[in-house]
């Protein structure tokens, strides 16, 4: 197979073939990295014949979506088999092999108790992809399978982060990290993709296009402009298709009701509850009392919001100690049975249910216009005791960590982060723009980059 490599692959490969202990990449949304990857596989075959390798990702999803169809394109064509039972590809020619597993450890287990363990990695080397979503121990456990081969060689690649783990890994062993943004692979990726990241936050764009990433400071959701996102006289029409976004909690459950306006081209909060100490059954009839599912419209005491939709936080899928039921179960009952009569979604995806992740998400959706409040809802929010979508959107800052504060001020936003990743994660999702699947084919284009980009 002949490889035609842009400069990132081309250094990744150099680095393997000079045997550096730490080969490290930082680099922006659509740079090549995951080809990059599998070109490494490739060549780890061809010079370590009849030898096992190993390739870290975050999650099965992630596998399964991003790394395995870049094998089956670049990979299966000459020779590779892929064992589903024991998750292992095998070059057929020469007998080498790749383990694949992703990185996850429940919280309730110690370390060494992780899905590396029990593997033997006779190359020498370990190549972990989306280092930022993981924690350096992965990069601690891959290297303890290494034992058994020859120079041990760790590739650690990510997108850009502040203070990037891996990157300090690989200068505190004497290594350059490498730096690519994305227009190292500017041949593969079209000119329209690099217009529509003008449409993100700037801050993002400089991040995760140009590789610039710097700390966050002040609010979350600095994208919030109430000049801008704020609406007055605004009025509900009963053929606006309308939602609940949901944040359980006993103590302290918050709940958004957002209609969608045809003519703004938003969707708006017009509702918000966020009471203390109250059952799902209480819960349901202050809901009921503004909003009431269309499909039992005729069955509503007045008029109300109708509710097509709704969504809520997974952890309402456990069973209650006290009734045996989840509270997605007993939300779903008819108004008559203490429920608000209507299904709601969750998703367990760890990407989609990422914090992080869904924070970006919802930041761009606030940068794109996508959500507004309206005025009484925002001037309400002022005067109540306790949590309100204007006080949380006024508070919730970063921490030291570069993660957002938890101080229970956040609920409100919580319930917004489950709409957003259900309604507007494609419609927001640039990167994924920038990786789909060019055709199958033996080579990839040279993409020189941009130097005095990064």
């Amino acid at each position: 197979m002949t490889l035609n490599l842009n400069e990132l692959q081309r250094h990744i490969i150099t680095g393997i073939r000079r045997e550096d202990k730490i080969v490290s990449a930082r680099c922006g949304w659509g740079s090549g990295k995951t080809s990059g990857l599998i070109f490494a596989l490739w060549f780890i075959a061809k010079t370590r014949p009849g030898t096992s390798s190993l390739l870290v990702t975050d999650t099965n999803g992630r596998y399964n979506s991003v790394l395995m169809p870049e094998i089956e394109k670049w990979l299966e064509p000459i020779g590779w088999v892929y064992n589903h039972t024991m998750r292992r590809w095998t070059d057929t020619n020469n007998g080498s092999t790749v383990w694949c597993r992703s990185y996850f450890r429940p919280g309730t287990r110690d370390a060494t108790h992780n899905p590396l363990e029990g593997l033997n990695v006779t190359s020498g080397v370990a190549l972990i992809d989306e280092c930022q979503t993981l924690e350096a121990e992965v990069a601690h456990k891959a290297l303890g399978r290494l034992r058994s081969g020859p120079s041990p060689i760790l590739v650690l690649v990510g997108l850009p982060v502040v203070d990037a783990w891996w990157c300090q890994m690989a200068e505190d062993a004497g290594y350059d990290p490498l730096l690519f943004n994305s227009y190292v692979n500017e041949e593969n990726l079209a000119a329209e993709w690099f217009e529509a990241t003008k449409l993100l936050p700037p801050d993002e764009r400089e991040s995760m296009v140009m590789n610039r990433p710097k700390p966050p400071s002040g609010l979350v959701y600095s994208e919030f402009n109430p000049e801008r996102h704020i609406i007055d006289g605004w009025e509900y029409r009963p053929e606006m298709k309308a939602r609940i976004a949901i944040d359980w909690g006993f103590r302290k459950p918050s709940v958004l009701i957002i209609a969608y306006d045809e003519e703004l081209q938003a969707s708006v909060i017009c509702q918000e509850f966020n009471p203390h100490e109250v059952t799902i059954e209480q819960l349901a009839q202050m809901i009921l009392a503004v909003a009431w599912p269309r499909s039992l419209q005729t069955q509503a005491p007045s008029s109300r919001i109708w509710l097509d939709a709704g969504v809520a936080d997974k952890a309402g899928a456990a069973r209650s100690d006290h009734t045996g039921r989840s509270a997605f179960r007993m939300i779903k009952r008819h108004p008559d049975q203490g429920g608000i009569g209507m299904p709601l979604r969750w998703s367990t995806d760890p990407i989609m249910t990422d914090i992080l992740n869904g924070v970006q998400k919802l930041k761009r959706a606030f940068h794109r216009g996508r959500y507004r409040v309206t005025r009484e809802v925002w001037d309400r929010g002022e005067r109540v005791k306790g949590n309100s979508i204007r006080r949380a959107l006024m508070s919730y800052a970063w921490d030291k960590q570069e993660k957002p504060k938890k101080d229970g001020r956040e609920d409100p936003l919580d319930a917004l982060r489950y709409d957003c990743i259900y309604h507007y994660w494609s419609d927001t999702d640039i990167e994924r723009t920038a990786n789909k699947r060019t055709p199958r084919s033996r080579k990839v284009k040279v993409g020189g980059g941009r130097k005095d980009s990064f």
